[in-house]
Order: structure tokens, then sequence, then C-alpha cells
């Protein structure tokens, strides 16, 4: 197993917002979670076999960023036992269930989770009683994307039935973040990038506003309260979800270029201009990557010109058009802020206007196994309850997760944005996302503004 290499891009990129958010990202408490409910019997020690096992095969969890030597690399550190947490509780309802789980993982997301020290994970076993409880992870963000959570339940539920069934370990070799950060350095990945390179000093360059206007300035680094997030969700409905489907197979296009789409006219209409550049968070994860522990994260820029004389269904096809081109030269976007340091200046250095990155999460493909002893499912936590860190330091992401329903969560920085303000967004996208659906050869300049019904809705 590699045990030294480079920092991976998205690393990099990860180090490039800690210049400019006071360092938050190599802190304690820069980490993902999640939380699922368990049915089954649970046993203590087991489950820490499990976690130890999870340690031991994915190397990403003992991954640590040395920034002392010189230039950052990645170091791969001997395994070290999880820390695990048991609480046994009463609760007799699903619900007392959840705002259980939710303040226990608030409590467990106070204590620090240092990027030095392995392994990059801890958890806490909530028992409710013999047959239900709740398991909690929590994985510093170094070396997790939210693609990286899924895998880690799965691969811990599947070596905890493992035990339970007395079989061995696979032996079969998972990929190592570690190696996926060298293939990047590659040579022959460099020749790409040198070759995609030319296509974004083309489409971006004299760009000099990345995002939205907020309603008040960033505050300056390390004032009270500037990095607590707040989060504004809602539920796409399924009839919308459906007809999106529907009709990004009539238009010959993705569904994802429809949610795009209809992100990228609600920015429109928040800026009150009609070219707008929009971010966009992509997995960064390669054919061999999908069952890596890691911070993969990628994402390109899109520059978009949504005049008011087109219609919705050409928007479509302009959204489609830019981001197929900019997937055709996929380079890593920290690569791009070095090409283009305006850019970066724009991205980064502007107190009232801020990237809104928008991000599209999938399911990880899972077949259940009726005879499992334990099975597992995705706990949505109440958001009064438990903060939310968003996967990068930024002061406003759109994600959307089309798990069980169609859950569209908003981060944003409520020093920065009031929450009617997000809401208008929100609004916004929904009526856009419906118009699309309905009506799509509606002219953008003929969209209703929107209205407090819609953002009520």
């Amino acid at each position: 197993m590699t045990a030294e290499a480079p920092l991976s891009y998205a690393q990099q990129l990860l180090a490039a917002f800690a210049v400019h958010d006071g360092g938050s990202v190599f802190g304690g408490g820069f980490v993902n979670w999640c939380a699922h409910e368990l049915t089954g019997p649970v046993t203590p020690e087991l489950l820490q076999e499990a976690l130890d096992e999870l340690v031991v095969r994915h190397g990403g969890l003992r991954t640590l960023v040395v920034r002392d030597e010189g230039f950052p690399f990645q170091r791969v550190a001997e395994p070290a036992p999880v820390p695990l947490r048991v609480h046994d509780v009463t609760a007799s309802t699903a619900e007392e269930r959840v705002r259980v789980t939710a303040r226990i993982t608030a409590e467990a997301l106070t204590r620090p989770l240092p990027p030095d020290q392995v392994p990059l994970i801890a958890a806490d076993l909530v028992r409710f009683g013999p047959a239900v409880s709740a398991l909690i992870l929590m994985i510093h963000r170094t070396v997790a994307d939210g693609w990286t959570m899924q895998v880690a339940i799965r691969d811990v539920v599947a070596a905890y039935e493992r035990r339970l069934r007395g079989i061995a370990a696979p032996s079969g070799r998972v990929p190592q973040y570690a190696d996926h950060a060298l293939t990047e350095a590659a040579p022959d990945r460099e020749k790409r990038i040198q070759e995609a390179l030319p296509y974004w000093r083309e489409q971006l360059s004299g760009v000099r506003r990345v995002g939205i206007p907020a309603d008040r300035p960033r505050p300056a680094p390390g004032t009270a309260g500037s990095r607590e997030k707040a989060l504004h969700t809602f539920v796409l409905p399924d009839p919308v979800v459906a007809g999106l489907r529907d009709q990004a197979r009539r238009l010959r296009t993705t569904e994802f270029t429809l949610l795009l789409t209809a992100y990228a006219v609600a920015m429109a209409e928040h800026a009150g201009q009609t070219r707008v550049t929009v971010p966009v968070l992509s997995a960064g994860r390669g054919a061999g990557d999908w069952d890596g522990i890691g911070f993969y994260l990628n994402g390109h820029v899109l520059r978009l010109d949504l005049s008011g004389a087109m219609t919705v269904a050409e928007a479509v096809a302009h959204v489609h058009r830019v981001n197929t081109e900019a997937l055709q030269h996929d380079v890593p976007l920290v690569r791009v802020l070095e090409e283009l340091p305006e850019l970066a200046e724009a991205a980064f250095d502007a107190r009232d206007v801020v990237p809104a990155p928008m991000q599209l999460c999938r399911p990880i493909p899972r077949a259940e196994d009726p005879a499992a002893s334990i099975h597992y499912r995705r706990l949505t936590l109440p958001p009064d309850v438990v903060r939310e860190t968003p996967v990068m330091p930024v002061d406003f992401l759109w994600v959307m997760e089309p798990y069980d329903s169609f859950v569209v969560r908003v981060t944003y920085d409520p020093a920065m944005f009031d929450a009617d303000t997000v809401e208008r967004i929100a609004g916004r996208f929904r009526a856009t996302a419906d118009r699309l659906v309905t009506s799509p050869d509606t002219p953008l300049a003929a969209l209703p503004a929107t209205t407090p019904q819609e953002v009520r809705r």
C-alpha cells in the first residue's frame, strides 16, 4: 500500500479555501457525518471489529495531511481502533428516536476529530432496544465526501454481517485514496490537463463576478458566528421529478441539465442579470474509484447567458451545450483557478458576491439481502438540532439528494443571507422546474416573479 502521495486535486482545492476562511478546513470540526437506523440485534463488540476492519481496508481513513514539512502531502499511517461510544436510551416512537439521535449527533460533533490523528473516523451507537438502534459515523472532510459516507455505512454493515455469519473478509483490494492521488499526478493525466486548459482560458477569461450577491458583506475571518451555517430544505414533488425525467428524454438531454437550468434561472433572477457564472460540483471519481473512501470532489465553472428572449426550452439547450463542452474539457477545478488568477480572486476575495455551487448527489447502488440480520436506512435529522457543515467551506451551497424523496438542501451563512432571500431563490427554482415540465415554450422574460405563495409552498 502506498505510504506517501501528493495531495489530491480535491485536497488542494480544500487547501485553497483554507487560505481564505481562516484555516477551518484543517481544524477538528470540519467533519462529514451520517446517521442510519439499524434494525436487527447489534453487539458493540462486533461493531467495534467491523469499524476497525473498515480502517484497515480503507487507507483513506488513516491518511494524514502533512503540512509542516515543506509542500503539503498525504501520509498513510498504521491502523488504530475507531473511537466508539455506546448510548442506551429509551425511546418508544420513531419521532422520539430521531430526536434522540439528533441530540447525540449534535453532542458528538462538538468533539474535535483532528485531521492529524489516526483514525479519521469516530462512531456513536445509540441502542433503543434489542432490535432497533442508530449508528452515527463522523469522518474528517479532508478524506470524506458525500459518496464516502455511503461507502462507509455499507461496508461497516457488511463487515458486521460477515462476523455474525462467521464469513472471512473479502480478499479483493479496494481503491486506495493515496493511489488515486498518484494517478492524478501521472504524466498522461498532466498532458490531458494541458490540452484542456486553453478551453477554460477562452471560456472564463475576464470573469470578474462568480456567484450571487449577498444581503450583507462577508464577516471578517474569526468573527463570531461567521462560520455557522443555516439550512433551508424542501422536497421537489414526485410528479415534478417524474415530469423532468420525461421532459429530459423529449429534449434529448439529462435530468441534471434541467435541474441546472432551473437553478441558473433562479440565480439570474436573484442577481438581476442575464449572465451568470455558476460553479457545479461533481463526484470527481473515475470508473475505479466508486468503492473508495476519500475526498474526490471536483467541479467546473459555467458561464451562462440566459437572455430573456429565450424560451425555457432554449435555455435548456444552451445549458446543455455549455455543460457538455465543460465535461469534454474536464480538468481539476483547482488547476483552472491557478490558470486564471482573476477567476480565483472573483471567487474568493469579493465580500458581497459569493460563489453559489450546485451539486447533485446520487445514492450508492446497493442490493438488499432479505436474509441479512442487519438492515440500515438513512435518517434525516432535524436541522434545528444538528449543525450543518457544507462539503466545501463556502457561504452558499445548493445540494440535491434524490434518495427516498428528492430533497434540496441549501446551506448558507446567515450572517450574509436572510432566510427570506434563500426562500425566494428556492421558490424561483421550483417555479422554473414546474414550467420546464408544463410549458417549456414560455419565454424566460415571461416567467412570473416569485410570489409569496411559491416561497411558502
